[in-house]
């Protein structure tokens, strides 16, 4: 898997004791030209990449349309080159009309599982489509508004599908052993709507990498707001021009995260690191 290719943000690896780790994958949209649909997606010209002064992460959101589509599944994109079977999956959504979400465990075009707010936004449903028919796993009662962001995501792994919106888990239901593998992973936009997609998050559980041989580690604290080099709190910019002077391309960083920790707060300097030019980062988690 060409990862330069298809990551349009960052890899990273979560170490932790044991033999497990988490390596995570974002793809912000950020980076990609506007009006145009990013070259690691599989999609038709209905999504494209545009400036959403509102999104949550800022500059650029991924925006699609279901409008027009002859597919009566809906309008779906898929992340070429990439495969799930164990973890996370989650985006930000702006609905602003239809029915708009997540697509796992998809095998083929009218074979997959997929998580959405239903089209008059009452509903978090999810569903297994199989031979091109749906069929309701399950649902939980929403009360949202079109036109607001939302944070939703599945959790897999290989026995239940949990579902969660807003950071809360809304429902669960049993996996198909057969659906279980490493399935392409996407988007989608249904019922004739709109909708807007800021970054696309994945966190793969995969066994632990051990460090390189003469690998130099630059290490940062997160913890309450604070980010701190050394004994040297600073602020995000004054990170970026610290790591910017110092970079080398045979450099790791490491950010030592406090549990209690912003996730937003960690993802903002995640992405300033590769905008920097950093290629692997490694999380640890401090009790």
């Amino acid at each position: 898997m060409n990862r330069c290719r298809i990551i349009s943000a960052l890899l990273f690896v979560l170490v932790c004791a044991g033999a497990v780790a988490q390596e995570s994958y974002l793809w912000s949209f950020d980076r990609d030209p506007v009006g145009s649909v990013p070259s690691y997606l599989l999609a038709e010209s209905n999504w494209v990449v545009m400036v959403d002064s509102g999104a949550p992460t800022q500059p650029n959101v991924l925006s699609a349309t279901a409008a027009g589509c002859t597919n009566a599944l809906g309008s779906l994109c898929v992340v070429q080159g990439f495969k799930l079977e164990l973890g996370r999956l989650w985006t930000r959504v702006n609905v602003f009309s239809g029915a708009a979400g997540l697509v796992f465990r998809m095998r083929a075009a009218d074979n997959f599982n997929v998580l959405m707010v239903t089209p008059d936004g009452s509903r978090l449903q999810l569903m297994a489509v199989r031979n091109g028919v749906p069929q309701e796993l399950a649902s939980s009662v929403l009360k949202t508004t079109f036109g607001r962001w939302h944070r939703m995501g599945v959790e897999l792994d290989g026995r239940t599908i949990g579902c969660y919106f807003d950071g809360e888990l809304r429902m669960t239901a049993a996996e198909d052993p057969m659906s279980v593998g490493k399935c392409a992973i996407g988007l989608i936009v249904a019922g004739g709507g709109r909708a807007h997609f800021d970054d696309l998050n994945v966190d793969v559980i995969t066994a632990a990498e051990p460090a390189r041989r003469g690998e130099t580690v630059v290490q940062i604290l997160l913890a309450g707001d604070r980010i701190s080099i050394g004994d040297t709190v600073v602020t995000l910019k004054e990170l970026v021009d610290r790591l910017t002077q110092r970079f080398d391309s045979a450099q790791r960083l490491l950010l030592v995260v406090d549990r209690n920790m912003d996730y937003e707060r960690v993802e903002q300097v995640m992405k300033a690191a590769v905008t920097i030019g950093f290629e692997k980062i490694s999380i640890e988690m401090r009790k």
